[in-house]
């Protein structure tokens, strides 16, 4: 039986250690993303499947975070920003200039709104069929939400030590309104299952099983965690519309158990090409979406835009993400030195 990786499980101070097959997760989550967008085959779809698969993991991290190690809130929200916000300003910007330039008007609201990540809410209308190449970013805004609540949750005294429990219960309430809005039907929000309250699901029961499992690791086969991840995507694929109410919960035990599974799994998660990947996963889901929207039109079709799309993806990595990202976090770590 594997041992849980004390990287993962340590309430050390500081930033978050990199762990290999955590990365390959991420990896494997992205490369199902861009199956499902350049590499289409019959009755495989990853791009769901990819999605799922980060918010997982996300709510993993963040509640080591927040909740194991207790990073200070200021700390938190720092390493956040540099994360995400100079790659993530930059493809808005890009997006809306392009969009002006080419004749598509849009609304000083639709910009603000995209860029504080509300558009899946607001403006009326919406994140998707507006010609720009945005929709995608609603799941970016669901990381963005369930962040910030969160942080809130850490901040609450009367919680400590009892997160797990309230995480868990907002992630199955995020289950049971994605239920409430399938039995509405029309009557539901327009923005339906991609709405924070039913997709912030994988994150939330991820993060609370997280904080809940600790007393479990010792009784979980190796085989296990495989198993519920290959289920989970099996149901993804084929499964009843009432299925899609496991898949946190598969997903979020095999996230949380890598750390118990065979060696063998441990060292195909961590394989060179798929940490790779995870490392390149942010911009790659960020500049994939303006190729997957103009794939049809583009010489060479899907797999132009798929390579196009990667190469673009790697100058925004090295150029703008990975040195903003440095950069940024040099500057505040020498400002809380004076």
């Amino acid at each position: 039986m594997g041992r849980p990786d004390e990287r993962l499980l340590a309430p050390a101070p500081g930033g978050a250690d990199h762990v290999d097959y955590l990365d390959g997760w991420r990896g494997l989550s992205i490369l199902g993303v861009l199956q499902g967008h350049f590499l289409w085959l019959p009755g495989l779809d990853g791009g769901s499947f990819g999605v799922s698969m980060f918010f997982v993991l996300s709510g993993l991290l963040m509640a080591n975070i927040l909740f194991v190690k207790r990073q200070p809130l200021p700390v938190f929200y720092r390493r956040r920003a540099s994360r995400i916000l100079p790659a993530f300003m930059l493809f808005v910007a890009v997006v809306f200039a392009a969009s002006w330039t080419w004749g598509q008007r849009f609304t000083a609201a639709e910009f603000w709104s995209t860029l504080f990540f509300l558009r899946t809410y607001y403006p009326a209308s919406g994140i998707w069929g507006t010609g720009m190449p945005i929709g995608h970013l609603w799941s970016l805004n669901v990381e963005e939400h369930c962040y910030l609540l969160m942080s809130l949750l850490a901040l609450v005294p009367l919680l400590r030590g009892r997160e797990g429990l309230w995480l868990l219960a907002i992630g199955f309430g995020c289950i049971a309104t994605g239920f409430v809005y399938v039995r509405i039907g029309a009557a539901a929000p327009r923005w339906g299952a991609l709405g924070t309250e039913v997709a912030g699901a994988a994150l939330f029961v991820s993060a609370g099983y997280r904080l809940s499992c600790d007393g479990l690791r010792r009784h979980v086969p190796p085989w296990l965690p495989v198993v519920t991840l290959l289920t989970a995507f099996v149901l993804a694929q084929r499964g009843p519309w009432w299925s899609q109410a496991l898949l946190p919960l598969l997903l979020a035990f095999s996230v949380n158990h890598l750390g118990e599974s065979g060696a063998w799994f441990q060292r195909l998660l961590s394989a060179r090409l798929l940490r790779r990947l995870g490392l390149w996963s942010f911009s790659l889901y960020l500049w994939q979406q303006p190729f997957f929207q103009l794939k049809s039109t583009l010489p060479g079709g899907a797999l132009a835009g798929l390579g196009a799309a990667c190469c673009v993806a790697l100058l925004s990595f090295y150029l703008v993400e990975k040195p903003a990202r440095d950069w940024l976090n040099r500057r505040w770590r020498s400002d809380r030195a004076r």
